[in-house]
């Protein structure tokens, strides 16, 4: 018969009692009190909306990783799936993650053999200063500086530049020397020249008609170096 310990009595059992129930209750509820999975409810209702087509910045949140895995362009951090990249989000039905398609800005360096075209600044007596704001069909900002010689407007002789080339001139040329970031360009052969022109003594914008360049304001008909596209050219 073991040893009865009298300290043990009927009000302490039910203190223990109670005790007991309240530890168990605790350890089924979350730290706040609230029942298991509360906290992923919540976190669920945080990302109501799809994240589809969301221009968005690196470290920005997305979803949660009970929506969505991280697929290329995110990660994860904390439960959520965040932005590692600047761009724009996806979102894919089938594997249910989202990624970002890369928005980052691409630097566009002129390279000797591509086609630009640029506006027509001074004019002196040998060559004239343009500003390139297409490089290869891609429109660039800030423009690059380049040079039109003379030498360069055409394949027959040229005696006075003002005669091809006007300032305010849009020209469609080929890069021939980028050497010292000269950008030199030249507009001989068919391709290239003079593509959108303005009257010189009313500024509107020279017609094409029969050979000529002429200004459906005035009348004036004036001469350039134009290429075969003139007035044709999508600069949008």
């Amino acid at each position: 018969m073991g040893q009865r310990i009298p300290w043990v009595t009927a009000g302490f059992l039910k203190h223990a009692a109670v005790c007991a129930h309240t530890i168990i209750s605790h350890s089924q509820k979350g730290p706040w009190g609230a029942q298991p999975g509360a906290n992923q409810k919540r976190r669920r209702m945080t990302m109501a909306k799809k994240p589809e087509r969301k221009e968005v910045f690196p470290g920005e949140k997305l979803a949660v990783i009970e929506e969505y895995s991280d697929g290329r362009g995110t990660y994860q951090l904390d439960g959520d799936v965040r932005s590692s990249e600047i761009g724009v989000t996806r979102v894919d039905a089938q594997t249910r993650s989202v990624t970002v398609d890369k928005r980052t800005p691409e630097i566009i360096v002129p390279v000797e053999g591509m086609e630009v075209v640029a506006e027509v600044g001074s004019v002196a007596r040998k060559d004239a200063r343009i500003d390139i704001f297409m490089v290869g069909g891609r429109h660039i900002h800030p423009t690059y500086s380049g040079v039109v010689h003379i030498s360069d407007i055409s394949t027959e002789y040229v005696k006075n530049i003002d005669m091809a080339l006007r300032s305010g001139d849009v020209v469609k040329g080929r890069l021939v020397n980028t050497r010292n970031r000269l950008n030199q360009v030249t507009l001989a052969g068919p391709e290239y020249g003079v593509i959108y022109a303005y009257c010189s003594r009313c500024g509107g914008v020279l017609a094409w008609d029969g050979g000529k360049l002429t200004c459906p304001d005035c009348g004036r008909i004036e001469r350039r170096k134009t290429a075969r596209s003139y007035g044709k050219e999508d600069l949008a």
